[in-house]
């Protein structure tokens, strides 16, 4: 299965990539670890595909996950899509953000896939899903979604750790604010939400670095290991060293990658 990523040439605060998957080879299964993006999917020449045992034939919005997913792809499939940044969907359509956590739900309104399958390249493709965006952009979620917009660009990208207090000082508001806007466009609280980031963080750490599990927890933004591996058995039911060990047998025999990562 080949997973190809491009990078974002418009709305590069709400879209994190796009890709396309081409799966010629055989039928393929993927376990997701939970996530913080949001994704937009479209199958291609009719394609299907499982998502935690529902068939899925029709453009989908992929929501954030507390939870692992499986995916299965039919040999000759083929998607196109769209990873937004948590936030980034709100900017395009009004949906609240506990309505599709850990879920795939149809895309509403209804895009129109037929454009996608008349085109002649990926790049038509692509450019096409930026067209579609482009009609469905909502000035004022946009802006009411600043904040949140902010607020994650910071966690997810500094090194120096502050607590969520500091930052509603640091950006005159409160936390009662910071949280009525994360409900509604995120579907969870900012706490929780950080507590994924960190996740996020320290996975990439563990699958794509050589650094110990000591340094891993504190470039992350852990308290100490231990807080590090209560948090990993939380999202993932395994502890950090299990799920190595998992990825690295794992790469071994199938060198799948899903998005940024490669897993069984």
């Amino acid at each position: 299965m080949e997973i190809t990523s491009y990078p974002v040439n418009h709305y590069p605060d709400l879209i994190e990539r796009l890709w396309i998957i081409d799966n010629k080879a055989e039928d393929t299964d993927l376990i997701t670890p939970p996530s913080q993006y949001v994704n937009i999917i479209i199958p291609l020449n009719q394609s299907t595909y499982t998502y935690n045992g529902e068939i899925k034939n029709s453009p989908q919005i992929e929501g954030l996950s507390l939870q692992s997913s499986c995916i299965h792809y039919p040999k000759g499939s083929r998607f196109i899509g769209a990873r937004l940044y948590p936030h980034g969907l709100h900017s395009f359509l009004d949906i609240r953000g506990e309505e599709i956590m850990n879920k795939s739900i149809d895309f509403y309104p209804p895009l129109d896939v037929s454009i996608f399958n008349k085109s002649n390249s990926d790049v038509e493709r692509l450019n096409t899903i930026y067209d579609q965006l482009k009609k469905m952009f909502i000035q004022k979620n946009y802006d009411e979604a600043n904040l949140v917009r902010d607020y994650y660009q910071y966690f997810r990208k500094t090194e120096s750790m502050i607590s969520i207090d500091e930052y509603c000082k640091e950006h005159n508001t409160n936390y009662t604010s910071l949280n009525r806007l994360f409900s509604k466009i995120i579907g969870l609280s900012p706490k929780r939400f950080e507590r994924l980031i960190k996740f996020r963080r320290s996975l990439c750490d563990l699958i794509d670095s050589e650094e110990s599990l000591t340094n891993i927890a504190t470039d992350s933004g852990y308290f100490d290991q231990a807080h590090f591996i209560r948090e990993f058995k939380y999202f993932l039911n395994r502890t950090p060293s299990a799920y190595q060990n998992l990825i690295k047998a794992a790469d071994k025999e199938t060198n799948i990658i899903n998005y940024n990562f490669r897993l069984l």
